[in-house]
């Protein structure tokens, strides 16, 4: 097993990318807190690594919460944070698919997580965002859990396609008719 290596660079999906990896790791290598750090900065490469060095004098036997902060710090500075955070509170639905606005939302849900704290606001969060011929036909159901809103979504959404496609195709039926 390779563990993932980070460069360095201001790329929060980049980022985020690593640190999800490397904690996936711990699940199966439990380990103490300082030696999550030593992991995890033995898979520092090029510039992160030149940066490590410099800050390790002052953080010798840090854990690994501290490191995270100080890593995101460097890597994921807050005012980015916030742009995600803003990013995933204005995000709708549009053109995506359920599929596809699901995808961005989980994504983005990472940095916002006082906003989907409890299944109920992230059902409502998820709701909020989709497109209105999809959302008039869910938010009626009431329902209670993010997994409802959105299997309810997924299939709004394959019945309006559905029943455009037979619009169509009757008006195109009509159409026939009418030149014979």
């Amino acid at each position: 097993m390779k563990p993932p290596q980070f460069h360095g660079g201001l790329n929060p999906l980049k980022v985020e990318a690593w640190v999800l990896s490397i904690e996936k790791l711990f699940e199966v290598f439990p380990c103490s807190e300082t030696q999550k750090v030593l992991l995890a900065t033995f898979t520092l490469e090029d510039e992160a690594r030149r940066w490590w060095m410099l800050m390790r004098e002052n953080n010798k036997d840090i854990g690994w919460a501290r490191f995270l902060e100080v890593f995101y710090d460097k890597y994921f500075p807050q005012c980015v944070r916030d742009r995600k955070v803003s990013e995933f509170m204005k995000l709708k639905q549009n053109s995506m698919t359920v599929a596809e606005y699901e995808t961005k939302f989980i994504e983005l849900a990472r940095f916002a997580p006082h906003v989907v704290d409890t299944n109920y606001k992230k059902a409502r969060h998820f709701e909020g965002g989709l497109r209105d011929d999809i959302l008039e036909k869910v938010n009626v159901l009431k329902l209670e859990t993010y997994i409802e809103v959105l299997d309810q979504a997924i299939i709004s959404e394959a019945n309006i396609a559905r029943q455009a496609k037979l619009t169509t195709d009757w008006k195109g039926t009509d159409l026939n008719m009418n030149n014979i």
